[in-house]
């Protein structure tokens, strides 16, 4: 056990590091607070204008569209796949990653406990906020069954592992192109059209929504919101949490193998 413990205390100190070495940017977070604000006003006068031109009965009312898009704008940051966070790829680009291998931990775990430090900064830091003050502008939904809010959190949770996971296996690419620009922006695109970041899958026409369905990136917005909404309700909660799930896995494992492939063939340019 103590072997385990003092594990465990390791990548929970590298955590803390990430969280404390955020603190430091906090006009930059005010900043991202502004940005965020805007690009949510934004998304909220163009549904609004949406719906006033299409009066009819919708998936989403007005009210579940805006608290869409506030949890999307206050949950963004929490995941390294939308927060341009690319130390990985520039640790392979600069060679510094030589340095951080000297270190008697798991790489992949270390920076899954690297990206929980600035998780849980920018909940605190912006996530809360942004939700705060929306809260104060718009009419933003808030569900009353405790259930409800805690199977929101497990679902968020899973989120930001998985968003971890498939972060770590793109920029993982580095490793063969040393500048995974174009890969990480072809991902990037994708990736935020089917998780339902831009236009939120109920809304998608019938065959669309089925292939976004399909694949695993809803689970990074979709799921989590529509079970905030109480759009996604009894077994069937149990049955998207596991899609979460499975699909975490999936990518943390070929993310370790792709690290695995990279570090057997890493050569450092310039020694």
């Amino acid at each position: 056990m103590k072997p385990r413990y003092l594990t465990c205390h390791v990548y929970l100190a590298f955590a803390r590091k990430s969280f404390q070495k955020q603190m430091q940017y906090r006009v930059a977070n005010l900043a991202g607070l502004t940005t965020n604000f805007f690009f949510l006003l934004v998304q909220i006068f163009v549904y609004t204008a949406f719906y006033a031109a299409r009066p009819g009965p919708q998936p989403l009312n007005l009210n579940d569209i805006i608290t869409y898009f506030v949890l999307c704008q206050s949950f963004l940051m929490l995941m390294p796949l939308w927060g341009t966070r690319s130390e990985i790829a520039n640790a392979i680009k600069d060679g510094s990653v030589a340095l951080q291998l000297t270190k008697p931990v798991d790489f992949q775990t270390y920076w899954f406990a690297d990206e929980l430090g600035k998780a849980c900064y920018y909940l605190l830091m912006r996530a809360l906020p942004t939700f705060l003050l929306s809260s104060l502008f718009f009419k933003v939904t808030i569900p009353q069954q405790p259930a409800s809010l805690m199977a929101f959190a497990v679902s968020m949770t899973l989120a930001i592992f998985m968003s971890t996971s498939i972060t770590i296996t793109v920029y993982g690419t580095a490793f063969w192109t040393l500048d995974a620009t174009g890969i990480v922006g072809i991902a990037h695109s994708i990736i935020t059209f089917f998780s339902g970041m831009l236009v939120p899958l109920a809304l998608w026409p019938g065959w669309l929504a089925q292939i976004g369905g399909w694949l695993p990136f809803e689970g990074l917005v979709n799921i989590p919101f529509s079970i905030y909404l109480g759009k996604i309700t009894g077994f069937a909660i149990l049955m998207a949490i596991g899609k979460q799930l499975i699909w975490s896995v999936f990518f943390c494992a070929i993310g370790r193998i792709i690290l695995n492939l990279g570090f057997s063939r890493l050569v450092i340019q310039g020694g």
